[in-house]
């Protein structure tokens, strides 16, 4: 199934003009550790199939079902017999939309789903999964719109039960949650519309309507995160971006492409969140690349 394998970088041929490709595999084969920047789910439908991520082992059985998002290295091990699909896609499919940007910033690394849990989201995701394997394999008029917009719904459940998880036993009134979610949604929002301009918190609470001492609190309790800490997370990826695709720019130009107003707080910032300063992120990065494991 891999097809093309940089040390560990698999670079993923999409069959499909939506950005997408479904694997019906059917032969006993295991893969190595690799990652790739598409989203994989995974649902076996005979015998099972174990996907690795570091320490931990995911057992599927049956109709059990495997998302694995961007940038996760895993490696796959198959039984001597059986049949799974592998589905993969672009990310863009999804950061397109609003709030899906920051759905996918929330959600954790790999998110399995069991069938024997008999979970309404198991039967939910297993009736858009077969949907847009049914849609894969024919030539239906608006094909990709259909497997575009299962993709979304899946994502939408799936945002929707994760948020649920995630703020069940916190002391929120149940009749403030909705309230609460959207005004950290719609600032998270603007947030990625706007990173790269001079926001401050004072600004971003007012557009939730909340007092800046509210909105921390409540920011805090969905996102895990503190508002500064959110902001600065998108500029360094930002960053990231740019020294590595962009190696005309100056470090200077980086920070400034990235939204930090001085190269002092984009070093320290960096720093904390890479553990290397910019420059010596952009020599590893292509001393990886030179060398294949990238």
């Amino acid at each position: 199934m891999i097809e093309i394998l940089n040390g560990m970088h698999e670079t993923i041929h999409y069959e499909c003009s939506l950005g997408l490709r479904l694997h019906h595999n059917v032969v006993f084969e295991d893969y190595p550790e690799h990652w790739h920047v598409g989203i994989e789910m995974i649902m076996p439908i005979k015998e099972g199939y174990e996907v690795v991520v570091g320490e931990e082992h995911y057992v599927l059985e049956t109709e059990d079902i495997i998302l694995i998002h961007s940038g996760v290295i895993h490696a796959l091990k198959a039984p001597p017999t059986g049949e799974r699909y592998i589905l993969q896609f672009e990310t863009t499919l999804l950061y397109n939309l609003k709030e899906m940007e920051t759905l996918l910033f929330m959600m954790p690394p790999v998110i399995l789903v069991k069938k024997k849990a008999k979970s309404p989201l198991h039967a939910f995701m297993k009736e858009k999964l077969e949907k847009i394997i049914e849609e894969y394999q024919g030539n239906s008029t608006f094909r990709e719109a259909s497997i575009y917009a299962a993709l979304i719904e899946i994502y939408v459940e799936l945002g929707r039960n994760e948020v649920c998880r995630n703020v069940a036993g916190r002391q929120i009134h149940s009749m403030k949650q909705q309230e609460y979610l959207e005004a950290v949604m719609s600032a998270c929002s603007f947030i990625n519309q706007h990173y790269m301009e001079n926001l401050t918190l004072e600004e971003v609470a007012q557009i939730g309507g909340f007092s800046k001492y509210h909105f921390t609190r409540i920011f805090k309790q969905y996102m895990n995160m503190t508002f500064y800490e959110y902001l600065n997370s998108k500029r360094v990826k930002k960053a990231e971006e740019l020294l590595y695709n962009a190696k005309e720019l100056s470090i200077t130009d980086v920070a400034m492409g990235s939204g930090f107003s001085s190269m002092s707080a984009f070093n320290r910032t960096f720093k904390m969140l890479k553990n290397c300063s910019p420059s010596d992120y952009r020599k590893i990065r292509q001393q990886k690349y030179e060398s294949g494991s990238l």
